[in-house]
């Protein structure tokens, strides 16, 4: 297994189901649903995401598309470990590299994965580095070679932070992972969990249910969400990241993601003139459903979910329809 370009072979299709699989796993050893911004479905769901966009960036640029798929679905194979970040005299905690470093989480449940990562002794590292180390140590046991293994691990190292001289293929999955959670439909799901979770916090505190107040105020609700936060949202997500991707077209991706996103919100505000019907049948219906289905959500699950049983039953509008398909195009990295 020398060669390290080229297409998939057999072998290496049977192995990814495998890591497929495990990564899936490792994600679900963790009891606790919400950690810093993200929930416990949420990382499997990522890591597919980003694979696909970086796969789809690497072709453009001639980055190793073998080697990509390997890293790319072992990147954040320990992400569930960062708890808290670390702090200390009032200062966060850093690596030799600047990094913020966590308190260790510690599964509930062990697996290949957990166990490795004990065995190495990677508490207190970074997952981009810890990742890397359970990376090489599994496809060694898969029969890879050192040549291949060092080639996964650089990319997954660097989808933090490239270096002068990291690969196209590293630089693909680290524009990958950035537009993922910051730039286009995913990364607005994401903020409208994360922006109810952290209101269903405020509102605990309070002894009141935010459920109850969304049933009643959801049209109030939207218009100022969809109306004021998200447009300042996208508008520093623009000005925060497009830049800072490192390749071209990277930033040709994500400037059509906040053109598309800017567009469908915009669609979205003007569907509330008519707010009883398309918070039925319209954009604002997806946008509600994904409000009252938070617990602990996967957006593939209800991307599946609607592009079947809901399009069939529901009598959805043309622009409901339209947006899903939208949804559907990014989380397969189709650009």
């Amino acid at each position: 297994m020398a060669i390290i370009t080229g297409a998939l072979t057999v072998h290496d299709q049977a192995v990814l189901a495998d890591l497929e699989d495990l990564v899936r796993e490792t994600y679900q050893l963790w009891d606790e649903i919400w950690v810093g911004f993200s929930w416990r479905n949420y990382t499997f769901d990522h890591v597919m995401r980003v694979r696909n966009l970086a796969r789809t960036i690497a072709a453009r640029i001639d980055g190793d598309l073998r080697v990509l798929e390997f890293a790319a679905t072992l990147h954040d194979v320990t992400k569930a470990y960062d708890g808290e970040i670390m702090m200390r005299d009032g200062k966060r905690v850093l690596d030799a590299d600047g990094f913020w470093i966590n308190e260790k989480l510690p599964p509930a449940r062990q697996n290949r994965v957990t166990m490795l990562y004990d065995q190495m002794g990677l508490t207190n590292t970074v997952h981009h580095h810890s990742g890397s180390e359970i990376a090489t140590a599994l496809l060694l046991d898969y029969g890879y070679s050192d040549e291949f293994c060092a080639a996964v691990r650089e990319i997954i190292r660097a989808h933090l932070k490239p270096r002068p001289d990291s690969t196209p293929a590293a630089l693909s999955l680290y524009d990958a992972d950035t537009i993922d959670a910051n730039i286009g439909l995913p990364a607005f799901y994401r903020n409208i969990q994360i922006s109810l979770h952290r209101q269903e916090q405020d509102y605990a505190r309070r002894g009141e249910d935010l459920s109850a107040f969304l049933a009643q105020n959801l049209e109030s609700y939207l218009r100022t969400y969809l109306g004021e936060r998200i447009p300042t949202w996208i508008d520093g997500k623009r000005n925060d990241f497009v830049e800072k991707l490192t390749t071209e077209e990277g930033r040709e991706i994500a400037r059509a993601r906040i053109a598309r996103l800017t567009a469908d919100v915009q669609a979205m505000i003007d569907e509330l003139d008519n707010f009883d019907t398309n918070a039925e049948h319209g954009r604002l219906a997806i946008v509600r459903r994904f409000i009252e289905n938070r617990d602990n959500p996967s957006l593939s699950a209800e991307l599946a979910d609607l592009s079947t049983r809901w399009l069939a039953e529901a009598s959805p509008t043309n622009g409901a329809i339209e947006l899903v398909q939208h949804f559907q195009s990014e989380v397969n990295g189709v650009e």
